[in-house]
């Protein structure tokens, strides 16, 4: 079994100033390096970062793909990192999910087979925190690009049968505003 993982980090990071959320910094380490490292402390092999052309990504030791042409947002961009790989499954990341780390780890761990999502204590599925199997996956990303249909959890669906990873929510605190940002520099 082969596990690769794509970080995903083309996020603008409008409603934190707009300087792109992969450079911001949390627990000393741009958001972009703690995901990288998360997969790598996972075992995934290769890891790439996915980002939107224009995006400032700070330098990584790992190879970083423009997303393909096609809508903006993680659909396009994981279906470009899955095309990038050659594995059986993928461990999919958003730079933005600073704590993740923990459940990225037991994502691994998870023998091959259905997709398994991160569920949050609330039972909310986080699509961009799971280990999904390369081929169907891509299939799925790739009609939902052609379709239009841009909402990630509606590609998660594509997919068919997925399973729970139970998660904290310190693990799935997805930075996304100024409060979000300050949540995640508290210890």
């Amino acid at each position: 079994m082969t596990l690769a993982g794509i970080v995903l980090a083309g996020g603008r990071g409008r409603r934190l100033g707009g300087a792109g959320k992969a450079a911001i910094q949390v627990g000393g380490d741009a958001l972009v390096d703690r995901a990288v490292a998360a997969l790598r402390e996972a075992g995934c092999d290769p890891v790439l970062v996915v980002a939107r052309p224009g995006v400032a990504i700070p330098t990584v030791d790992v190879p970083v793909v423009a997303d393909a042409p096609g809508p903006a947002g993680p659909v396009n961009a994981i279906r470009t990192g899955m095309a990038h790989v050659d594995t059986d499954d993928v461990i999919v990341l958003a730079c933005d999910l600073p704590f993740a780390a923990p459940v990225t780890a037991r994502l691994a761990r998870r023998p091959a087979g259905p997709a398994v999502l991160g569920v949050d204590p609330d039972g909310r599925p986080q699509p961009l925190c799971a280990r999904y199997p390369r081929r169907p996956a891509l299939a799925a990303a790739r009609a939902a690009v052609a379709a239009g249909d841009a909402r990630v959890i509606d590609w998660a669906r594509r997919i068919g049968e997925w399973h729970r990873e139970e998660a904290t929510a310190r693990e799935l605190l997805n930075v996304n505003t100024a409060e979000d940002l300050a949540r995640a520099r508290t210890p």
